[in-house]
Order: C-alpha cells, then sequence, then structure tokens
C-alpha cells in the first residue's frame, strides 16, 4: 500500500515538474526561431500527408517580429506578437494558387483560432478554449 501511493505521488509530481518546462515569453521567442517548424497535427489528430501539396511549415524571425512558411500549398507570412503563453498573429499575407485537397483549408481553419501556446520538444498551439489546434515538430 505504501509503494502504491509513493508511485502515485511521484507520478503526480513527474507530471507537474513536466508541465514547467515549457518555454514563456523572450525565452520562447528565442528558441522558436532556432528551427523551422513542421505540421503534425490538427485539432489533436495527425495530418494526412496527402492532403497537402506540401507540409505546413512555420518560421519565426524575432528581430523583425515576423512569421513565414506555407500553408500546404502556398506561401504565408505576417507579423506575430509573444507575451507570456499568449500568440498573436497580425495580418497574414498568403499567395492564391489552387491547390487540391482539404489540409490547406483544415490548417487555415486552426491557425486562425490560436491564442495561446507551449513551446517545449513540440510546439502546441491552442485556441481561446484551449483546445489543442496544432502541434509543430521541429524540422
Amino acid at each position: 500500500m505504501k509503494t502504491r501511493f509513493l508511485t502515485i505521488i511521484c507520478a503526480i509530481v513527474l507530471v507537474g515538474l513536466q508541465s514547467c518546462i515549457c518555454k514563456k515569453g523572450a525565452e520562447a521567442v528565442t528558441e522558436l526561431s532556432k528551427s523551422s517548424w513542421e505540421l503534425a497535427e490538427i485539432n489533436g489528430k495527425a495530418i494526412d500527408k496527402q492532403d497537402f501539396a506540401k507540409i505546413p511549415t512555420l518560421n519565426f524571425d524575432p528581430a523583425e517580429s515576423r512569421v513565414s512558411g506555407n500553408s500546404g500549398c502556398n506561401s504565408m507570412s505576417g507579423t506575430f506578437k509573444v507575451e507570456e503563453d499568449k500568440i498573436t498573429f497580425g495580418p497574414i499575407m498568403g499567395t492564391k494558387m489552387a491547390c487540391e485537397g482539404s489540409g490547406e483549408n483544415q490548417f487555415m481553419t486552426a491557425f486562425n483560432t490560436v491564442q495561446k501556446f507551449k513551446l517545449g520538444k513540440k510546439l502546441y498551439f491552442y485556441d481561446g478554449s484551449e483546445n489543442k489546434v496544432l502541434c509543430f515538430t521541429k524540422k
């Protein structure tokens, strides 16, 4: 009984420590710029690569407060701002090529709801209701 109790306590502590390793604010902005980020999940489900002409990517430039990349077919760029765990994207411009598949529309629909993020080994974006809408991995 004592061993089981200690195991449960250790598990709770580990989960708590895991949640603390996420980067926020200026530290997160610096870390975001060190890699290109490739989309892995939309709304908690792994993407189907066949839905995209190319896998969506994001690149962050903290010196200019700019984000760029592609949305699955079209190039995109705009501004971003980070405050602790909140992220806002300014007007996002994109090319308008005709693309096959539903992936780009799914990505942009989720991207346009982003209000918060968590950055650890992966980059997670959340909507205003704290639902995980996008997950990126380092490319």
